[in-house]
């Protein structure tokens, strides 16, 4: 009897180091530390340092790759298994287990989701698009040379073209846009152009030649304009369009006549039509930059005195063509 008891207490002396043993560490290894990964909509997922570089994680059911920060349990909510709360709110979650590499953590608030900046396509403003707005450009100024015929003192009909130098045009115009497509306005332009060169018949003179001094043509078109933008996702738009109205053509001449030296002047209304192509570039919300290439066309346009100082009224002078490329800023309210 004495010698089983003996027995059971060897046996215990030595199986009371092992089951101590058995028990589960508490503590965390220094050398694999837990860390978080907060990805772009909110999902916290807690892993081991060691899990991060064995697989590319680009969170596709997550918005993106996520971020990675020191996990803190006290700080994150969770307290792992046997350490102490580090205050009293978080007691209650001293008992929940530490999570697995895979456990996901309940998303951030819905205050900060919401302030998560969005796709550039979303957050992408290029101002009104419908309502009122005002156009100003400036550019150069190409007047086609004028043509025609005209007869002189002693009857004879004698073919002139007056060349003109590059010039200046500045419009300005009111408008409102019907629809993102669709606008309608009225557009005011100052045009100058200096004169060249004056033939007639066989006879070519220049601009500051004894024989002509100097020249020029203004036109002041009034022209009520429809424009088609075309609609685009991007800050480029594409745009064509016409006017017609009526423009009040101006041209002065001094040329030296079998008179002596003259000053002519001519001056009238005609009508004229316009067409315009170009695009835009939206610089900032309601403001574009903006470049087009215009055509105006006066079916009747002023004639120039002939070089005897002649100005009859028999005379007819071709349809001329105003053509300038410009640059300007629009302004949408």
């Amino acid at each position: 009897m004495y010698k089983c008891v003996e027995y059971i207490t060897v046996i215990l002396a030595f199986t009371a180091p092992l089951v101590a043993s058995a028990e589960p560490a508490v503590s965390t290894s220094t050398n694999d530390p837990m860390v978080m990964k907060i990805y772009p909509d909110g999902t916290k997922v807690v892993v081991r340092w060691s899990e991060i570089g064995k697989a590319v994680d680009n969170g596709e059911k997550h918005g993106g790759a996520p971020r990675i920060i020191a996990y803190d349990p006290g700080k994150d909510g969770i307290v792992p298994i046997g350490q102490p709360a580090a205050t009293a709110s978080t007691s209650a979650s001293a008992s929940t287990p530490m999570p697995s590499a895979s456990s996901v953590v309940s998303p951030e608030s819905s205050n900060a989701t919401n302030t998560a900046p969005s796709p550039m396509s979303d957050t992408d403003d290029y101002g009104p698009m419908e309502g009122f707005g005002f156009r100003s450009n400036v550019g150069v100024a190409f007047q086609q040379t004028q043509t025609g015929r005209d007869r002189s003192r002693d009857g004879t009909t004698r073919y002139q073209s007056v060349t003109y130098q590059p010039g200046i045009r500045f419009d300005i115009e009111p408008f409102y846009n019907v629809t993102d497509w669709f606008s309608v306005g009225v557009e005011s332009a100052f045009i100058y152009n200096q004169v060249h060169s004056f033939q007639s018949g066989n006879n070519t003179i220049y601009s500051g030649s004894p024989a002509l001094g100097s020249g020029a043509l203004y036109q002041v078109p009034i022209l009520a304009n429809v424009r088609f933008q075309f609609p685009s996702d991007g800050p480029f738009r594409g745009f064509c369009g016409g006017g017609v109205g009526g423009v009040w053509d101006y041209s002065t001449l001094s040329a030296d006549t079998i008179e002596g030296p003259e000053n002519f002047t001519n001056y009238q209304w005609n009508y004229a039509f316009q067409l315009v192509a170009g695009f835009s570039y939206n610089v900032a919300p309601g403001l574009d930059l903006e470049t087009s290439f215009k055509t105006l066309c006066t079916p009747n346009p002023v004639g120039q005195a002939n070089t005897d100082g002649s100005l009859s009224s028999d005379g007819h002078v071709n349809a001329a063509y105003s053509y300038a490329a410009e640059v300007g800023l629009v302004w949408r309210f």
